[in-house]
């Protein structure tokens, strides 16, 4: 087998820029058969669930033999909604689901509108409760893949703490629970200016014996792809060989 390239982060709909229609995800697919990918994902927001156009997917998928296309979901977890969230889903057969926190309270910490709010907090203390969070999510079970493992320092704002100190229990959670965690290109893109996970925590994935997949987080077709080979190439510094793909909540690895 030749180069595994995947986008397991892909949103057709953007932030309801887009309509979940064949002719718009067309735009996405065709733009990673351009970037030389084999697999992509597409896991809209889950507040967008009921837009999800499956009959328009499973048209593409006939359309584009040549690509891998997997229909996932990126789920904003809550703490105290797991069995909500479970009856939501429950009718609804998705390939993967990415469990993400975005929200600190009502606080959506990582929306340029809402920067403020981080004046309000000791920096560690943020970090810490932000993990916690994280945390919580790995072990409701109900998430195959952490998205955005340190998306926190989205705006730069970096604990005086060890990262790794901050995370250290999280990190053990993702080892117990067999979760994969996305390598997120957006970072590079952010005020931090750095992939999710950084490359210290990415090194303790690895020790933990934790898989990785790769992710765009595209929230338009351009984006499709964007820098997924250099984060391979990050992997494969670190020392991954493999890089995991879902069919139907069954997790497969492949060669990086």
């Amino acid at each position: 087998m030749g180069q595994v390239l995947v986008d397991y982060h892909v949103h057709g709909i953007g932030h309801r820029t887009n309509k979940h229609t064949a002719p718009e995800l067309a735009k996405y697919i065709e733009q990673g058969i351009a970037q030389n990918l084999t697999e992509i994902g597409f896991a809209d927001h889950d507040e967008y669930l009921l837009e999800l156009d499956f009959s328009s997917f499973l048209y593409l998928q006939r359309r584009y033999p040549q690509i891998r296309l997997r229909l996932g979901l990126e789920v904003d977890y809550r703490p105290g909604q797991e069995k909500i969230l479970g009856q939501r889903l429950a009718p609804y057969q998705f390939d993967y689901l990415i469990g993400s926190i975005h929200f600190i309270g009502d606080w959506p910490f990582d929306h340029p509108a809402y920067t403020a709010g981080y004046a309000a907090w000791d920096i560690d203390e943020l970090h810490q409760t932000y993990f916690s969070l994280v945390t919580q999510m790995v072990r409701s079970g109900q998430f195959d893949i952490v998205g955005h493992l340190d998306l926190i320092k989205v705006f730069g704002y970096r604990p005086r703490r060890s990262v790794l100190d901050l995370a250290g229990s999280t990190l053990s959670a993702i080892q117990e629970s067999g979760m994969t965690v996305e390598i997120n290109t957006a970072g590079w893109y952010k005020p931090v200016a750095e992939v999710y996970p950084g490359r210290d925590l990415l090194e303790e994935c690895f020790r933990l014996g934790i898989p990785i997949t790769l992710s765009s987080d595209a929230h338009a077709a351009q984006d499709v792809g964007r820098d997924i080979a250099r984060a391979r190439e990050m992997a494969w510094a670190v020392g991954y060989r493999q890089v995991a793909v879902f069919e139907k909540r069954q997790r497969s690895l492949l060669p990086l």
